[in-house]
This record gives structure tokens, C-alpha cells and sequence, in this order.
């Protein structure tokens, strides 16, 4: 690699880290969501409801489910950014290389896919 290439290339780390620490940051708030003192208290709830079959069961059961939308909802916006911190990584790192260096770049990332597949299948096995 050029010496100009490696200057973009770092550049291109130093972004993509600070972009990570903002999924890793967003990730944690959801954690926490999930572990809310008022999600725990309706999921306790909703047990008792359903274990003394009170009629008010379904409307615990909805108040859950909107609950659990939202959680999802969160849950998904991290998904999402972390599929964009990803895609700018490549993007950024095939718009600095050359054509060939790109094309051993992505062979490169091939194997390395490939292998990791071929390891979880062998685990997969193991464990049935």
C-alpha cells in the first residue's frame, strides 16, 4: 500500500471506531430498556395475572406486547446501525485500494467467511 493509502486507511479506523463506540453506547441504553424497573414490574404482573386467571389478562397481555414492540423497535435501530458502521468500513476500504488490491481484499474476506462457516458447521455437529 502507498503511503496515502495507509494515511485514508487509518483515518478510515479512527472513524469506524468512533462510529462502533456510538452502536456499543446505544446497545448498552437498550440493555438497560430491557432490564427497566417498569418492564419488570409488568412482566411480574403478568405473571400473577395469568396464574390467578384474572380476567384482566388480556389487558396485561397487551400492555406486554406493546412493551416488547418497543423493546424490538430499539433493538432493531441497533441492528441497523451497526449494518451501517459495517458497510461505511467496506465501502471506505475498497474507495482507498486499487482494483487488484481490492480483489485480494475481498478473496481475503471470502476465505476468511468461508472458514467460518465450515468451523460452525463442525461445531454445530459436536453438539448434536
Amino acid at each position: 500500500m502507498t503511503e496515502e493509502q495507509v494515511k485514508k486507511i487509518e483515518a478510515l479506523r479512527v472513524k469506524i471506531k468512533m462510529d462502533e463506540e456510538k452502536v456499543e453506547r446505544e446497545f448498552e441504553r437498550q440493555q438497560v430498556g430491557m432490564a427497566d424497573r417498569k418492564i419488570v414490574e409488568l412482566v411480574a404482573l403478568e405473571r400473577r395475572v395469568m396464574k390467578n386467571g384474572d380476567t384482566a389478562a388480556t389487558q396485561v397481555n397487551e400492555l406486554v406486547e406493546v412493551a416488547l414492540m418497543a423493546l424490538l423497535g430499539g433493538l432493531e435501530k441497533v441492528m441497523k446501525m451497526a449494518d451501517c458502521v459495517r458497510l461505511e468500513t467496506l465501502k471506505g476500504a475498497v474507495d482507498t485500494l486499487t482494483p487488484m488490491q481490492c480483489m485480494d481484499f475481498l478473496a481475503a474476506i471470502s476465505r476468511v467467511q468461508i472458514q467460518i462457516r465450515k468451523w460452525g458447521k463442525k461445531h454445530d455437529k459436536k453438539l448434536q
